[in-house]
């Protein structure tokens, strides 16, 4: 092998290495989130006695793994499937918290359950939690087609433009002192987003650019609304 051959392999090596590095380096906190989801849903579904609790945790997981797995083996650019799985994934969260919302207000009013009235207060707190951790995922997983078009500057997959849906302070800054030039949006930060919509019903600091983000936002707040509503409604018949 030529040196020029020998230069080239290892330019290769380096360069997958730096894409695999990116690609564990941008969702590692969303996976661990999600995980974090799956077993708060479980344990809902398990302490409302939820029929076939297992069901949850097994779809979500299948899910998660077909995400992670169905990415091209450069782990930049996700293919068409890859990212219509994960956005499945987020999808799926919601509705299976939707699930263990409706059981959380059946067994609220099922006379069976009323000496279960400090259990049933920390489900919906468990609940609360959970659906910001969900709103998380959905707004990191959506906005601006995905965590790798937005680490990486790629075409997005289903769309033509790469307008983005949230726009951050850092993003509109100018001045280097405050943000980096091409600073983008990490997990934590549509975590604390979702924590402020949960808690104050509207997102602080961030601007809602599109439709689909100001759907996700005014949904988020209607939810957290009503399930602090059922949590309050619940402390007061005790």
């Amino acid at each position: 092998m030529s040196v020029q051959q020998s230069s080239d392999t290892n330019r290769n090596t380096g360069t997958k290495s730096l894409q695999v590095s990116s690609y564990f380096r941008t969702r590692i906190a969303a996976l661990i989130m999600t995980l974090v989801v799956i077993a708060g849903q479980t344990w809902i579904a398990y302490a409302i006695s939820f029929d076939f609790v297992w069901v949850l945790p097994v779809i979500s997981g299948v899910m998660l793994i077909s995400s992670i797995l169905a990415y091209t083996g450069s782990h930049t650019k996700p293919s068409r499937s890859a990212r219509a799985l994960s956005i499945a994934v987020v999808i799926v969260l919601p509705l299976i918290n939707l699930i263990c919302m409706g059981w959380f207000i059946y067994d609220m009013f099922n006379p069976a359950t009323v000496t279960l009235a400090h259990q049933l207060l920390l489900v919906g707190f468990a609940l609360w939690v959970v659906n910001i951790g969900v709103f998380s995922l959905a707004y990191w997983e959506l906005d601006t087609g995905g965590p790798e078009i937005r680490a990486l500057g790629l075409p997005t997959v289903f769309r033509s433009k790469n307008y983005p849906d949230f726009v951050f302070p850092q993003q509109m800054s100018t001045d280097a002192q405050f943000a980096p030039e091409h600073w983008t949006p990490g997990f934590l930060d549509y975590l604390y987003m979702s924590i402020t919509t949960a808690t104050s019903f509207s997102p602080a600091s961030v601007t809602l650019y599109t439709h689909m983000a100001k759907m996700m936002a005014g949904s988020e707040a209607l939810v957290s609304l009503f399930i602090l509503g059922l949590i309050v409604a619940r402390a007061m018949s005790l």
